[in-house]
């Protein structure tokens, strides 16, 4: 109602062992006449690893993620009405104490401070079940360049001290079209790449912002903070996780976790059960395909895994977005000789990817 201001709060948790909290406010009009919007939000997560062998799971490290993102975007003329540009600016705090070796490290806290500009074109009939149009998103992040003025020895430094503050560029593309077959029936193809990478050879891209791949995309999962999670369906939750080898030492506690390279590809035929604005219902049959790498040295939009499958997609404004989908994985399952087969998979909110 109103002007059309949104103002939200969100609290995750499992117990003990994750929560996760975060405030937003939006302005869409601001000003009162341009269109030009202006975000604020906070959030803050903490994952705990509990030691379950005692009647009071005692924690035995912590990762928690605190950050402020500040945004400003409006819509333009050119190329045409459909443009949107929005700018960023945030900040986050990963801190980490015997929290294991995922990121390279146990203990320690790394400092992110990013530049973001997103340009977005959304030319779509409907945002539930849109029958024509397309959305094209191409977002760029951007840290300061550290390693130019930070007085270190890169090359023999411990990756606490190496990551304490993150230093890289973060690309994505998202492209979606809808194509109208015979009357409601909906052909929506579409595209999502990733990258991520270092300004030097000097300094590695950091522990932190890599790609996971699988299953349903859900993120807010313990062990999964301070990574971008990418759904592939037909395949197991954020298993198709390349690792980075360092070399040393042996015993892989400075490997990191994460690809730096993604594609995914997605082919959807859907149709209508409901067009209720009460309870938007459709159905949907899929082929889809990814993969993640650790470098772009071994980049190769050929390898995929792939699988199809079917599901339903139900809006409600109670809830949003609920969706329920059946996969069967083509390929051998992520480090494995197995094939990966069916998979049931549920989703929650409209996935960006």
């Amino acid at each position: 109602m109103g002007d059309g201001q949104r103002f939200s709060v969100s609290l995750q948790a499992n117990g003990r062992q994750f929560q996760s909290y975060s405030v937003s406010f939006t302005e869409p009009w601001l000003g009162g006449r341009k269109p030009n919007s202006f975000g604020l939000s906070f959030q803050q997560s903490i994952s705990r690893r509990l030691d379950y062998s005692t009647r009071r799971n005692e924690t035995l490290g912590f990762l928690k993620l605190t950050g402020i993102t500040v945004s400003l975007g409006r819509r333009v003329q050119w190329p045409d009405d459909f443009f949107t540009v929005s700018n960023s600016i945030g900040f986050m705090k990963y801190s980490l104490d015997n929290y294991g070796t995922s990121f390279g490290y146990s203990t320690g806290s790394s400092t992110s401070l990013t530049f973001n500009n997103t340009i977005a074109r959304n030319s779509v009939d409907n945002p539930m079940y849109p029958r024509s149009g397309s959305n094209v998103s191409l977002s760029a992040s951007f840290t300061p360049p550290y390693s130019l003025w930070r007085n270190i020895d890169y090359e023999n430094a411990d990756n606490a001290t190496k990551y304490e503050f993150l230093e890289y560029h973060k690309w994505n593309l998202d492209l979606r079209y809808h194509l109208s077959l015979i009357g409601d029936l909906i052909l929506a193809p579409r595209m999502h790449v990733g990258y991520i990478g270092s300004y030097t050879s000097k300094v590695d891209v950091g522990p932190f912002e890599r790609f996971q791949l699988g299953g349903s995309g859900l993120t807010g999962q313990s062990f999964l903070l301070g990574t971008d999670i990418i759904g592939l369906r037909g395949y197991e939750d954020n298993t198709i996780t390349p690792t980075d080898d360092r070399g040393t030492p042996n015993d892989g506690s400075d490997d990191v976790n994460g690809g730096t390279v993604f594609t995914k590809f997605v082919m959807e035929l859907r149709y209508p059960i409901s067009l209720n604005p009460s309870a938007t219902i459709y159905g949907l049959t899929f082929f889809e395909g990814g993969n993640n790498w650790n470098n772009f040295d071994e980049f190769n939009p050929y390898d995929m895994y792939r699988s199809v499958g079917l599901g339903v997609r139900i809006f409600m404004p109670a809830f949003g977005l609920l969706g329920l989908d059946w996969a069967y994985g083509l390929d051998s399952a992520y480090g494995t000789n197995t094939l990966s087969g069916p998979q049931f998979h549920f989703s929650i909110g409209q996935q960006i990817r």
